[in-house]
């Protein structure tokens, strides 16, 4: 299998209707801090509130992208609105189960207050493009009671594939441009 194709090179920064996404930096963490540790928003992403120091550590392994022994690439994306990180989101390349290439999964988490503005879809859109411009079947996956989250993905172009159980929580999983793949192995929702 050849090296992934880097979902953060090329035409960087993005730009939607209302946001601009930029590979995170450091400039982000306090803006991070203010969601990832708010135990409201991590309750669906799949890591307990995370401290100063743990926002820190994943902002720093973002631009390498390495997922150490994981044969993943992992590569975060910051959600700009007006000028300021509303948001970020996760571009996880991993090795395709059974079949020599590559996936995308997609992740986002918002500031509570951006919710239920449509605003997640518009990233979730432009995430599934940057897959389509890497060629690559793109994934995403939630749990089973984040209602919310499942209408967002399936807005931004991806279908129900399977639901499964992952560390005791019933997770959906979700894809597009993947015919005859099979389903990966699931994780716990981690954005």
């Amino acid at each position: 299998m050849t090296g992934p194709p880097d979902p953060c090179a090329g035409a960087w920064p993005r730009r939607t209707d209302r946001c601009l996404l930029r590979p995170v930096r450091v400039s982000d963490l306090e803006a991070m801090l203010a969601y990832r540790g708010d135990p409201h928003v991590t309750e669906h992403l799949g890591h307990a509130p995370l401290s100063r120091d743990e926002v820190r550590d994943r902002i720093d392994a973002r631009p390498a992208g390495r997922d150490p022994g994981s044969g993943r690439v992992v590569r975060g994306v910051a959600i700009v609105v007006d000028g300021r990180c509303l948001g970020d989101a996760m571009l996880r390349l991993q090795p395709a189960p059974g079949e020599g290439g590559w996936q995308l999964w997609i992740g986002y988490a918002l500031r509570p207050e951006m919710c239920g503005r449509g605003l997640a879809t518009e990233v979730a859109t432009e995430l599934v493009g940057i897959a389509q411009d890497c060629g690559l079947p793109v994934w995403a996956e939630t749990f089973a009671e984040n209602l919310a989250s499942q209408r967002v993905l399936e807005k931004a172009g991806l279908e129900l594939v399977d639901e499964v159980l992952a560390e005791g929580r019933r997770c959906r999983i979700f894809a597009a441009g993947h015919p005859g793949s099979p389903v990966p192995a699931p994780s716990v929702p981690s954005r």
